[in-house]
């Protein structure tokens, strides 16, 4: 009986070294899964991550090319009106150039509509999928703040400046329809160069200058914002 017993307990034995053998490679193989599973989760968002990365830097580089166009367009108008504004207090200045910096005034104009639907896409699907901290942070800085602001400025505030900047050009001089290169377009006719001076309508007209250099200088602090983002996310896509 002894023996019996001893046998009993040595199959016993191996039956439970097994079934624990067996529940542990059953572990090993529900976290290999997992593990694998993981990876699979952790390479979509990745893949997802640097399509949008890519969506955002494309847009940028639409977006950088219209500032770079347009600050200079804007600068060349501020330093027309600073001339005329030095041309109207010196009458022993030559008119020679009034006619050419008046036509800058009269043309110049500005909307900004900046490419923002990458960043919107990316905030909707979580904005958490973007791992890198730095990049995450620029993104919002930028989408959320800087362009919102900038647009509010100058889409409400430097465009009510320009209504009244057309309104005055067209009580102080003759705006003339002209054919140009196939389109019909104005020509600012100066009837009476000195109406420059003296005149409350032409410095209401200077003054409607004032929205510009703060115009320039948050469109260059938004190129500077751009530059250093898609650089950072050229860095990171290479990763």
């Amino acid at each position: 009986m002894e023996n019996l017993s001893a046998e009993q307990a040595g199959k016993t034995s191996k039956y439970f070294k097994y079934a624990i053998g067996e529940i542990v490679l059953v572990v090993i193989g529900i976290l290999i899964a997992l593990q694998i599973n993981n990876w699979n989760e952790h390479q979509k968002i990745r893949a997802y991550e640097i399509t949008m990365l890519k969506e955002v830097s494309v847009a940028l580089e639409t977006d950088l090319a219209l500032l770079d166009r347009n600050i200079p367009y804007l600068e060349n108008a501020l330093k027309s009106f600073c001339k005329l504004g030095i041309m109207k207090n010196d009458v022993t200045i030559s008119q020679d150039s009034l006619h050419f910096h008046i036509e800058i005034i009269h043309e110049y104009g500005f909307l900004l509509n900046l490419n923002t639907s990458p960043y919107e896409a990316i905030k909707s699907g979580g904005i958490d999928k973007i791992s890198n901290l730095s990049i995450r942070n620029q993104l919002s800085k930028l989408y959320g703040d800087k362009i919102p602001f900038a647009q509010t400025w100058i889409n409400e505030i430097f465009r009510a400046e320009l209504f009244n900047k057309m309104e005055l050009i067209s009580t102080l001089f003759y705006v003339k329809a002209v054919t140009l290169n196939g389109r019909i377009t104005n020509e600012t006719i100066i009837e009476n160069p000195n109406i420059i001076y003296n005149n409350k309508d032409f410095d209401k007209l200077l003054l409607t200058s004032w929205p510009l250099s703060q115009t320039i200088m948050r469109l260059k602090s938004i190129r500077d914002e751009m530059l250093d983002l898609k650089e950072n996310i050229v860095q990171e896509i290479k990763r």
